[in-house]
């Protein structure tokens, strides 16, 4: 049985847990290779008898060059084992029937899917340190290996004709009782929906400009790039039109020179009311679940400076 397991990560926390599935996997198997999204092209998913993937949850969903990827996959990946796994912080929401639809609509026989509660990069409006920062930890890590491990037993089995190990993708109702509320933005977004005649606003226009004073020409918004949106033959670099609106970019840059520009969202630390307010309810479910495991106390939560000032440049020190 040949496997992979393949990423997108920004932080590093989707790669860590990666990695811990592949080690699990490997444990099994004796092999299983590892990928970012970006080195991996949808086609070469044939060569695969089991394929992880795995994304960061944005606002309850996966990141949108994850589900663009996957719409890309060719017809021959029909009938191939995947699993789908994902890393958040707070709002988990309904990011497994998100993660696990988009695969089964290719015909891909989903034997499992897991979340992982880890630290967040440095937001508008969130404190530092974070809630969930501190995960992944060492029981994290573990966790990941024995799911790998389990993941590629179930791919045998179901190989030799079990099926009664194939999971059902939950319903929305229980989906919101095991993982908790959507993401607020994306219960907005559903509540004027299910409204006649009203659509949904779109959502501000992201900006990206490069001060060219500060720009040193190293290249590294290029290489971060998912779309290779960047060209940084010339200088300063010119932005394309295949923008994502990660913002990776600026936050890998390492003299501060790529700015977001975008209405409405500040990029200080305003210590929001609705995060510190609310927050602490999901979480204290969650952790009565035993789905989450608190690692930092309330009291040491940083609201009032902003984020940037105790990030620095680059907020993100490497490209995972």
């Amino acid at each position: 049985m040949k496997s992979i397991v393949i990423y997108y990560s920004q932080s590093g926390n989707t790669r860590q847990i990666a990695q811990a599935l592949q080690r699990g996997i490997a444990q099994r198997t004796g092999q299983c290779d590892l990928a970012r999204l970006k080195d991996i092209k949808p086609e070469e998913w044939v060569n695969y008898d089991l394929i992880g993937i795995g994304s960061p949850v944005w606002g309850s969903k996966p990141a949108p060059m994850v589900v663009d990827y996957v719409k890309s996959l060719p017809p021959a990946v029909k009938g191939k084992h995947a699993f789908f796994y994902c890393t958040h912080g707070t709002f988990p929401g309904r990011i497994i029937i998100r993660g696990v639809q988009p695969l089964q609509e290719k015909g891909l026989t989903v034997i499992g899917w897991k979340d992982w509660y880890c630290g967040c990069i440095p937001l508008g409006g969130h404190a530092k340190p974070w809630f969930t920062d501190g995960h992944p930890d060492a029981i994290d890590i573990a966790e990941a290996e024995s799911f790998g491990t389990v993941m590629a037993a179930h791919s045998r089995k179901i190989a030799d004709g079990a099926t009664d190990i194939i999971p059902t993708l939950p319903s929305p109702e229980a989906s919101d009782e095991f993982y908790g509320v959507d993401h607020p933005s994306v219960s907005a977004e559903m509540k004027v929906a299910k409204q006649p005649g009203k659509a949904p606003e779109p959502p501000p226009k992201m900006t990206l400009r490069i001060n060219a004073e500060k720009c040193t020409g190293c290249g590294r918004c290029a290489e971060a790039c998912f779309s290779n949106n960047i060209d940084a033959s010339v200088f300063p670099p010119v932005f394309g039109t295949k923008c994502y609106e990660c913002s990776f970019c600026e936050r890998i840059c390492p003299s501060g020179a790529i700015e977001i520009v975008m209405p409405n969202v500040p990029h200080s630390n305003p210590g929001s009311d609705l995060f510190r307010k609310t927050m602490p309810r999901i979480l204290d479910i969650a952790e009565a679940k035993g789905r989450f495991r608190r690692l930092v106390r309330e009291e040491d939560m940083d609201w009032d400076t902003p984020w940037a000032k105790i990030a620095g440049h680059p907020i993100i020190k490497e490209i995972p």
